[in-house]
């Protein structure tokens, strides 16, 4: 019989191991109250139920600017027009579908209004106004939902805010917003149609608008962003996957189901309750990014 060798392991060394292996078994029996709060929550993926639709979300901004703009009124007519016809057709069809119409008819046309006895009135404005809507036409549950709007810095000045019914000549809802007692700040805004006792009507496909009105006497100035709006009845999976999913959890679910507007809302709606959860703004980031908006997601994303 061959004996066994067993190597020569110090009084010390056994010791170390019998107290790692003790760590060890703490740790893993006690992983529930040791360990940090997982951050790594499944993101939102939107369904949107019209992809090959048109595109039906208009930004207004300077484009390519990230920070406010000094937007002088000093600069001739002329000039504006001739820099806006040439410039906007080219970079509103180069780099962005949506984000020029509120350039090019606000900022180009209308913010330069000529020299007045010599000097010139400088106006800052916010780099992007955006409505947080998908680019083709977004779903809600609810008759009068709440809409979100973004605005990239702070506005001292008065908002327009609008929804349009097809075949309507009047608007269903056409509002001056006069901005809080510390201005619109940065970030995100929002509107309840409840508030206004305007109710949605099913199927029908609505637009709404959000203005920054630069000058009232020249409102081929404004800069106007917009979406579009149809209420639909919850349907029966929906009602039945709401039922199964926690409330904190209601977004992704309104997400899957391409109800774009109930998933922002109740997203938000986390985010006003607790506005330094970290997780939350990043679902709310990851949910804008896929509707091809990377300007206002950023909002959301931590430094």
């Amino acid at each position: 019989m061959k004996s066994l060798y067993l190597p020569a392991v110090s009084l010390p060394a056994v010791c170390l191991c019998s107290a790692l292996l003790g760590i060890l078994s703490f740790n893993t029996a006690g992983a529930e109250t040791l360990s940090a709060p997982s951050t790594t929550a499944v993101q939102p993926l939107y369904h949107d139920p019209v992809a090959d639709g048109p595109v039906r979300r208009r930004e207004a901004g300077l484009v390519n600017d990230e920070s406010a703009g000094s937007v002088s009124r000093g600069v001739s007519r002329g000039v504006s027009r001739g820099i806006t016809r040439g410039v906007s057709r080219g970079v509103s069809r180069g780099v962005s579908r949506g984000v020029s119409r509120g350039v090019s008819r606000g900022v180009s046309r209308g913010v330069s209004r000529g020299e007045r006895g010599g000097t010139q009135e400088m106006l800052t404005i916010p780099a992007l106004i955006a409505p947080l809507a998908p680019l083709h036409v977004g779903l809600t549950t609810q008759a009068a939902p709440h809409l979100y709007w973004y605005v990239s810095s702070a506005w001292e000045g008065t908002l327009e805010f609008a929804v349009n019914a097809p075949e309507q000549i009047e608007p269903l809802l056409e509002l001056t917003l006069s901005p809080p007692p510390d201005g619109w700040q940065a970030g995100m805004h929002s509107l309840s149609l409840a508030d206004y006792s305007v109710q949605l009507q099913t199927g029908v496909e609505y637009e709404w608008f959000v203005s920054i009105v630069l000058d009232p006497k020249q409102r081929s100035s404004d800069l106007v962003a917009s979406g579009t709006i149809r209420y639909l009845p919850v349907s029966e999976a929906l009602t039945a996957d709401l039922a199964h999913s926690p409330a904190d959890q209601h977004y992704n679910v309104y997400a899957r189901h391409g109800i774009w507007y109930d998933a922002i809302s109740a997203l938000s709606g986390l985010i006003a309750t607790d506005p330094s959860n970290v997780a939350l703004h990043q679902q709310r980031a990851a949910l804008i990014q896929q509707v091809k908006m990377p300007k206002v997601a950023y909002f959301d994303t931590p430094i």
